[in-house]
């Protein structure tokens, strides 16, 4: 839904999401409303003039356009709206890629790439590690890996300074195509999917603390997530402020992209390999796609661009 400011009135846009209406097409009672949720996509707060006089003199802010509702809701709501009952905070915890680690840095072109099968791997592996490169068919005989921190990423307050508990995040949603790959431990052992979204995403959830009695995700998923040590000012350390937890993952890639070139040719191209290793002509299948990671009790969510490689 959206809120629509019409010459005065206040005008409410709503849409049921796709999800919804095929919940309201079954007819057997599973449509209920039974919550809702709120964000600002739309605004820019870094166009705010903090030294205009009057919060009036600064309009630009106030004249962005609002986004009409529409019925995707996996791309709505990215910056979420959250309710803290507290009037002391001057900053937000954010989820930052780490990439200070060589272990976990992207690519130099800004992505994630992943070796499908082991001929691939053999091929960009073979004078050992190559920067942003993930084995997913064979993932413990290669280092790298994802790394996601979080905290109050600012200078004004000490790293030293403990993260009050509700700004610590707990609970991480991975979103990933189920028909590339899934993530899984760094250990690499396979974790639960929660669900399947409209758009075939597989959602995979890691915790903080994980209580193997709990149903939801994986007993396995408490591996990805960990509290950060505030006491070390560490040069991997990607906040600079107090710090709450980590989410450390690799990815496993799909039976289908390792023993079939049918969503390659169908969904991707080719590319050179001498992007990684030597030269060579277009020796490499190649997917996009794209990753996300969602707090659950932040709702603050990043993307990772990854592609998918195989040799031809």
């Amino acid at each position: 839904m959206s809120f629509i400011d019409n010459s005065g009135n206040i005008i409410l846009d709503a849409v049921l999401t796709d999800l919804g209406r095929e919940l309201l097409s079954r007819g057997d009672g599973s449509f209920k409303i039974s919550n809702f949720g709120l964000g600002d996509d739309e605004i820019n707060y870094e166009l705010y003039n903090a030294s205009a006089a009057t919060n009036a003199e600064s309009t630009t802010i106030k004249q962005l356009p609002v986004f009409e509702a529409f019925t995707n809701n996996t791309a709505a709501l990215k910056y979420r709206l959250i309710n803290i009952v507290r009037n002391d905070l001057l900053y937000l915890p954010i989820l930052k890629l780490n990439q200070l680690d060589d272990a976990t840095k992207q690519t130099t072109s800004g992505y994630f790439a992943v070796c499908v099968d082991k001929d691939t791997e053999d091929l960009l592996f073979q004078s050992g590690d190559v920067q942003g490169v993930l084995a997913g068919a064979n993932p413990n005989d290669q280092a790298s890996f994802i790394r996601i921190d979080q905290g109050l990423d600012t200078n004004e307050i000490s790293f030293t300074e403990a993260l009050t508990p509700d700004l610590v995040e707990t609970n991480y949603m991975a979103f990933l195509d189920n028909r590339f790959g899934r993530i899984i431990t760094l250990g690499g052992d396979s974790v639960g999917i929660t669900r399947i979204t409209e758009n075939n995403e597989a959602v995979q959830e890691g915790s903080l603390g994980f209580d193997t009695g709990e149903t939801r995700g994986s007993p396995l998923s408490s591996a990805l997530v960990s509290e950060i040590n505030n006491t070390t000012d560490s040069k991997f350390m990607a906040i600079a402020g107090p710090r709450g937890t980590t989410f450390r993952f690799k990815i496993n890639s799909s039976e289908q992209l390792q023993y079939s070139t049918a969503l390659f040719t169908k969904l991707g191209g080719t590319m050179n390999s001498s992007t990684f290793v030597g030269s060579a002509s277009d020796d490499l299948y190649f997917i996009d796609s794209i990753l996300r990671v969602k707090g659950g009790v932040t709702g603050f969510s990043i993307d990772m661009p990854v592609r998918f490689l195989k040799k031809k």
